[in-house]
């Protein structure tokens, strides 16, 4: 399969230099992108072939991730019926700690986003966690759950 890939580059044909020019990289990813069902696969699969991630320092990437925290939390109010009780709150955040650990890990997170229709990719639940998680503990306690609930943090 390498070896096909390789062969579609001319500076790999008939030359032993093996070379591929600037140009031929960027036609044959440029064809790639248009063959792939939506720019966020096309980002997913060249960060996993090339082993390199988004930076979360970018302001795309944090405007995504705030744009998710606020989904989640429009999502969970109506879940909880508008309610801000903490008994509401407090069976909310039990349904989706599994592992009855007294937080939420990323796994967990992810789940609670799926139950509520959010599809995320796990770096997105990882930098959510790390906005939402105030005494950077790595998990969702209940206290942070539910100040991000009470307190709307993008008001």
């Amino acid at each position: 399969m390498l070896e096909e890939f390789l062969n579609g580059f001319d500076g790999m044909r008939g030359n032993n230099d093996g070379v591929i020019t600037y140009q031929e990289w960027l036609d044959y990813y440029t064809d790639l992108a248009m063959s792939t069902p939506s720019d966020e696969y096309f980002v997913q699969m060249m960060e996993s072939v090339w082993c390199v991630g988004e930076d979360e320092e970018n302001a795309i990437f944090k405007d995504r991730v705030k744009q998710l925290i606020q989904t989640m939390r429009q999502r969970l109010m109506v879940f909880a019926n508008n309610s801000q009780e903490e008994y509401v709150l407090r069976k909310i955040f039990k349904d989706f700690d599994t592992n009855n650990s007294g937080t939420l890990t990323i796994d967990e997170l992810g789940a609670m986003l799926a139950k509520l229709g959010i599809s995320v990719e796990r770096k997105y639940i990882s930098a959510m966690i790390k906005v939402l998680d105030t005494n950077n503990s790595g998990m969702l306690e209940f206290e942070e759950f539910a100040a991000f609930l009470i307190y709307d943090p993008y008001k």
